[in-house]
């Protein structure tokens, strides 16, 4: 039973890890992550390790350092995923932000603005 044990445990362990390197950039990015959304630290590792790894393919190390972060998981992970936000009023203040972005821009390239 013991060997049984020690067996999940491993596996446990393995699936949880990421193909990607986790390096300093990824553990700040992680902590963004948990900090702005409902998800475990693993699942905000991952998250993380994916993205910087993205980021870093675009371009290079110090240029994916240099990316408004806080800015990309909300708008990637919150939009597009649609994870669970800690704050509900955090992603309303982000999303009427963005709002008013689009706005701003509609109306400097002759739109009508989104109403």
């Amino acid at each position: 039973m013991a060997a049984l044990v020690v067996s999940r445990s491993f596996h446990s362990e393995a699936t949880s890890m990421s193909i990607f390197p986790v390096t300093p950039l990824v553990q700040r990015v992680q902590g963004l992550i948990f900090d702005t959304f409902d998800v475990p630290d693993e699942e905000a590792r991952d998250h993380a390790a994916e993205l910087v790894a993205l980021a870093e393919s675009w371009g290079s190390q110090e240029s994916a350092s240099q990316l408004d972060w806080s800015y990309r998981i909300k708008k990637s992970l919150g939009g597009t995923k649609g994870l669970k936000w800690r704050c509900e009023e955090a992603r309303k203040r982000f999303e009427e932000a963005q709002k008013q972005k689009h706005e701003a821009y509609n109306f400097l390239i002759g739109g009508q603005g989104s109403a």
